[in-house]
């Protein structure tokens, strides 16, 4: 046990001494990689879905997908929300309320995936109603979401122990375990879309067994010596104010799952009332291909975040400040770059989901055209509100994202009334752009307020 705690110590003093680079290098490049695996098998989910199960499959799991992302959304408030305290704690050398976070968020968890699994599997078909479907979309969407829910408590507890043992330094062995999760879920995809033909409930029973495994794997560690955040039955009886504190700091993460689910809905409901199933279709080829990126963008947020939270508690924000300014940095170079390889080939991304589609193909390529000019400031803006949760300034943090739920969907009702299809398509880049204008101007606050803050204790 000392062996491990001197090693936690050791990996601590390097989040304040080694080169923010070096750091970012180490945390964020597995972060990326293991988000990328995650981009690869939900990519892979699209693929079958779109290659085996046609329009209608790509149509259904669109309408479904939004309404199952309220787990991922939980997860992520239990999981952010814990891992900025326990490295602000940790920061401040208070080890032993950083080790009842960790236990907090365990109980969170399951408690959490228990309720949405009853709750889910008893109200999905009606949302599933109030959202337009029917027919054959509204049945394959309901059996995926029946498993999706039955299961859901493998993802909550997936994206709260990720990102736990991501900041316990162990940033690689989560991309390890990752990895594995995400060539088991393209094995069950394929056994239980191609070899057992269960249509789209296949594919939610692969994506949760592969959860499962994830979750086994870096709860583990916890329940181990490995730990100086070793989780005992003493820590995982929930108090009021830990719960509280994880939900506050948790909150952006959770509005910004519930934004892409919330993104997500808006969309298909507009593009059924000023278009049809074809654009839901298309609008699915789209979403697959933002989410690759949109994971990327993710993968730089969690992988600075125990950087910026530890040096935040230490009183360090001049390393702060350079964590945040590369991050944002190559959050834009990947942004360029993705947009080189959606206007420059589209026509691969869409024969890559849809195949070889006529109806499906000239869709699709205008939605890409359309859609993905605000890139850069939808990675931006993910970062940033990242930023401002990891050094606990959760309230920026979540008016940044609580705007983006509002504008959104007063901009996509306005477009969809006034351009149609061409305005749905444009509605989040604009969205994107005014929404970066404000987080300048709240990053300048909290710059002053920090340099304030240095002063007085200079």
């Amino acid at each position: 046990m000392a062996t491990s705690t001197n090693a936690a110590a050791g990996s601590e003093q390097r989040l304040l001494t080694d080169p923010i680079p070096k750091l970012l290098w180490r945390y964020a490049l597995p972060t990326v990689m293991s988000m990328l695996v995650t981009g690869i098998y939900v990519t892979v989910d699209g693929m079958f879905v779109g290659h085996y199960l046609g329009e209608q499959g790509l149509a259904g799991i669109m309408l479904a997908y939004p309404v199952g992302a309220i787990l991922y959304a939980m997860g992520s408030l239990i999981g952010m929300g814990a891992a900025a305290l326990v490295s602000i704690n940790l920061g401040q050398g208070n080890t032993a309320k950083a080790r009842r976070f960790v236990g907090n968020a365990f109980s969170l968890a399951l408690l959490t995936g228990v309720i949405f699994a009853i709750l889910g599997m008893l109200f999905s078909r009606p949302i599933l109603l109030a959202l337009g479907a029917e027919g054959e979309i509204l049945q394959s969407a309901d059996e995926y979401l029946f498993w999706y829910f039955a299961l859901g408590i493998f993802p909550v507890l997936s994206l709260t122990f990720t990102t736990l043992l991501r900041n316990d330094g162990r940033p690689e062995f989560v991309t390890g375990v990752l990895i594995l999760g995400g060539v088991l879920n393209i094995f069950l995809d394929w056994l239980f879309i191609v070899v057992w033909p269960f249509g789209l409930a296949g594919a939610a029973i692969a994506t949760m067994l592969s959860q499962a495994v994830t979750a086994s794997l870096c709860l583990q560690h916890f329940f181990s010596k490995r730990t100086q955040l070793t989780i005992t039955s003493a820590q995982m009886k929930l108090t009021l104010d830990n719960c509280l504190n994880i939900a506050r700091v948790g909150l952006p993460s959770f509005l910004m799952n519930l934004y892409l689910s919330i993104v997500l809905t808006f969309h298909n409901m507009a593009f059924l009332w000023v278009g049809g199933p074809i654009h839901v279709a298309a609008y699915g080829v789209v979403s697959y291909t933002e989410a690759i990126f949109y994971l990327i963008f993710e993968g730089i947020a969690f992988g600075a975040q125990p950087i910026l939270s530890f040096n935040a508690g230490a009183g360090r924000y001049d390393r702060v400040r350079q964590t945040r300014n590369i991050g944002f940095g190559v959050t834009l170079l990947v942004a360029v770059l993705g947009l080189l390889l959606i206007y420059l080939k589209p026509q691969w991304l869409v024969y890559l989901f849809a195949g070889d589609n006529p109806q499906l193909s000239p869709v699709a390529v205008e939605g890409l055209y359309l859609y993905f000019w605000g890139l850069p400031m939808e990675g931006l803006l993910l970062v940033g509100a990242s930023f401002f949760q990891a050094i606990n300034c959760s309230r920026e943090a979540s008016i940044l994202t609580a705007s983006k739920l509002v504008l959104i969907g007063l901009m996509l009702w306005a477009m969809a009334a006034l351009f149609g299809t061409t305005g749905v398509w444009m509605s989040l880049a604009i969205c994107s752009c005014i929404l970066s204008l404000w987080m300048a101007f709240a990053i300048r606050r909290v710059d002053r307020k920090f340099a304030g803050i240095a002063v007085r204790a200079g």
